[in-house]
């Protein structure tokens, strides 16, 4: 089967995320600066051809994908299976108020507590790809995803699993992956060449 490219964006910044609170599989729309960042990613992408763009049933996400999909006249599928991590207690609470709690380790079989194991989310997250990859062999397809969903779907094309590549990852960076569904080359991991040295992490 010809392999077919993924592009994984992640949605551009949310209240969520400018408030430093866990929002999970929560709505968190995107700020006034989520939606620049959305623009800019969407002038990097402008001149790739997309066949399929798709996103999570999150608003962050689908409003990040309809920016970049009105520069290329296309509409955007919702897979909700692509939606991010179940937080579970972490829910609305701040970095800080959760500091100590229990989180996952690299071995990925803790589950945060009320929320999802890495097992549970890779399940999902991955089936959904793999789905798209069937469907689509040869084409190359966008997903706007969230940051907690694209780094465990890129550590598993890594092939690092159950740990995780930590890579520092700004809200709409880019990777790119070519897979078969077997055999997996990351060419671009967590890029934020489009954004302004002051949108990139510092950690």
């Amino acid at each position: 089967m010809r392999p077919t490219t993924f592009y994984f964006v992640r949605h551009g910044e949310s209240e969520g995320n400018a408030a430093r609170v866990f929002t999970g599989q929560t709505d968190s729309p995107l700020t006034e600066r989520g939606r620049q960042q959305a623009e800019a990613v969407a002038d990097e992408l402008a001149s790739v051809k997309f066949d399929r763009i798709v996103s999570s049933d999150l608003s962050r996400t689908r409003d990040t994908a309809d920016v970049i999909a009105k520069r290329h006249g296309m509409r955007v599928e919702v897979v909700p299976e692509l939606r991010e991590i179940d937080v579970g207690d972490r829910t609305g609470k701040t970095f800080d108020e959760t500091r100590g709690l229990p989180n996952w380790n690299d071995d990925g079989f803790v589950a945060w507590p009320g929320g999802e194991t890495l097992d549970q989310v890779v399940a999902r997250t991955l089936g959904a790809i793999e789905r798209l990859t069937r469907e689509s062999p040869g084409k190359t397809i966008l997903v706007v995803g969230h940051g907690g969903v694209n780094r465990i779907l890129l550590s598993h094309f890594l092939g690092i699993l159950p740990k995780l590549d930590r890579t520092p990852a700004t809200n709409t960076n880019v990777s790119v992956v070519h897979t078969d569904g077997k055999t997996h080359t990351v060419e671009r991991l967590f890029a934020a060449d489009h954004m302004s040295n002051a949108e990139r992490p510092t950690t």
